[in-house]
């Protein structure tokens, strides 16, 4: 009896033996992956809420300027002394995509440091719509985009495009519908000086298609709404076909279908001189008939 009882309790070692390091090693796997997810999500969680604070903070000095009835571009240099770089790699694309008008220079090299804005005057309640988006956590795949590739990436669609504006700022704003002549559209004789021979190159196919005296108003002047639409019609790429339309080819293209009605005036005509001809024909031989009987 005693030799079974001590049989039982061997046997029951030996089962313990062996299962006890599955479960150990079981539970410290469970516990392991559980507890290594669960520090993942709060690590990450913690860098998003960092990052949010860090796009509310630029958010909250637009919205000082806000109450005061300032532009983004009177805020630009308390932008750039509050925020470190660091903090602009974070957050500056978002805040452009959600509607913060950074202006990038054609002309200078990328300066992160000194971030420029647009002269547009803040709205209050546009900079609270766009902190609730990001204390909501809808513009968290927005943050830590490459600063640099956004900006630079379209620098020559944006250079195209800042040319036709300086055009309309410059020329067509400036312009005057003559009194004698209402089909006729006067710009200042050396209007053309402030543009760069490739500038030039740019805008002449933009100015023939706006020789439109529908911008103008009845005494003549350009007209003031139609020169803002147009500026922003210019900026969304409404007008890139021709910003981007070469002059020897529009004027190629120009000649050709000058040439085609031409061509098909000069056919129509002959054809109906032919009918005329064919009608006299037949009218003459009608009488000859008649004659006859």
């Amino acid at each position: 009896m005693i030799m079974e009882t001590v049989g039982a309790i061997q046997e029951t070692y030996d089962i313990w033996s062996w299962l006890l390091p599955l479960i150990s090693g079981a539970i410290g796997a469970l516990i392991g992956t559980y507890g290594g997810s669960y520090f993942l999500h709060w690590k990450q969680e913690k860098k998003i809420k960092n990052v949010r604070s860090m796009a509310v903070k630029a958010l909250d000095i637009f919205k000082e300027y806000a109450q005061h009835k300032k532009s983004y571009a009177d805020s630009a240099n308390e932008f750039n002394t509050k925020l470190n770089v660091s903090e602009k790699r974070a957050v500056v694309v978002a805040l452009h995509k959600i509607g913060i008008p950074f202006e990038i220079s054609t002309k200078d090299d990328f300066d992160i440091k000194n971030l420029r804005l647009k002269d547009i005057i803040i709205d209050r309640d546009e900079i609270d719509a766009m902190i609730q988006q990001i204390e909501k956590g809808n513009c968290d795949n927005l943050f830590f985009i490459d600063i640099e590739s956004y900006f630079t990436s379209n620098l020559r669609l944006n250079a195209v495009r800042n040319v036709g504006k300086k055009y309309v700022e410059e020329v067509q704003s400036k312009s005057r519908v003559e009194k004698d002549a209402p089909n006729t559209i006067v710009s200042q004789p050396d209007w053309h000086k402030v543009f760069s021979p490739g500038e030039l190159q740019i805008i002449f196919v933009l100015r023939i298609q706006l020789a439109n005296t529908a911008y103008f108003l009845p005494d003549g002047n350009a007209d003031p709404v139609k020169m803002k639409t147009l500026i922003r019609e210019i900026e969304i790429g409404l007008w890139d076909n021709y910003l981007f339309w070469e002059y020897e080819s529009y004027q190629n293209i120009r000649a050709q279908h000058n040439l085609a009605n031409i061509i098909q005036n000069a056919v129509m005509g002959q054809q109906m001189m032919n009918i005329g001809t064919q009608m006299n024909n037949e009218k003459g031989s009608s009488d000859n008939s008649s004659t006859n009987n």
